[in-house]
């Protein structure tokens, strides 16, 4: 009889046991990053930076022409209301341009991190902003700048610039439309202008 009492006791033990190492060597389910020094620290964020100065750059040389225009005749009113409306589109323009940067940065990264997550069977990772507190040893931050690194990106002029140039093909030609207008009234004044003779 104390065999049948201990058999059943031992193997339900037994049975216990790799449950219990599971949980000891359990991977955590939980991930944090640091998005601020992921967008800083990685290859593709520092090529945004360097895009967003090249375009800074290219304004300023256009701003810099008008203002020593400006210093030779001061009282220039068309170069002061030229200055005011190319640094007014400059302020707009990078701001746009910023903005295209990091949703292109932001976009790429969270394939990344959720590429990541699957890969490494992560339940959630979350952004230490997020987390109040946390293990040092749940941050991959540096496995994800390493896997960003990697990633190609290829930053162009946002799309909003363009319309405006579409505006300033649009003025040429309705000025040739205008031009051409006037040429046939010129053209029809000739032939009245003979009668009158």
């Amino acid at each position: 009889m104390r065999i049948s009492f201990f058999a059943p006791l031992a193997l339900g033990l037994c049975l216990l046991l790799p449950a219990c190492q599971q949980a000891e060597t359990a991977k955590p389910q939980l991930a944090v990053v640091d998005m601020a020094r992921i967008m800083r620290d990685s290859e593709p964020g520092k090529a945004g930076v360097k895009f967003l100065e090249g375009i800074q750059a290219e304004m300023q040389t256009s701003l810099n022409d008008i203002q020593s225009r400006l210093e030779k005749n001061p009282n220039d009113a068309q170069a002061q209301k030229e200055l005011q409306t190319v640094y007014m589109g400059a302020q707009q323009r990078m701001q746009v341009e910023q903005q295209n940067v990091i949703n292109v940065l932001y976009d790429m990264v969270q394939r990344v991190i959720n590429g990541y997550r699957v890969e490494k069977g992560y339940a959630v990772i979350l952004s230490s902003e997020a987390a109040a507190a946390y293990d040092s040893k749940a941050d991959v931050t540096a496995d994800i700048v390493a896997a960003v690194n990697k990633q190609k990106v290829d930053f162009k002029p946002a799309a909003a610039a363009k319309p405006e140039a579409g505006k300033e093909d649009a003025a040429p030609a309705a000025d040739a439309a205008a031009q051409k207008d006037a040429g046939q009234k010129d053209a029809a004044q000739p032939d009245a202008a003979p009668a009158k003779k």
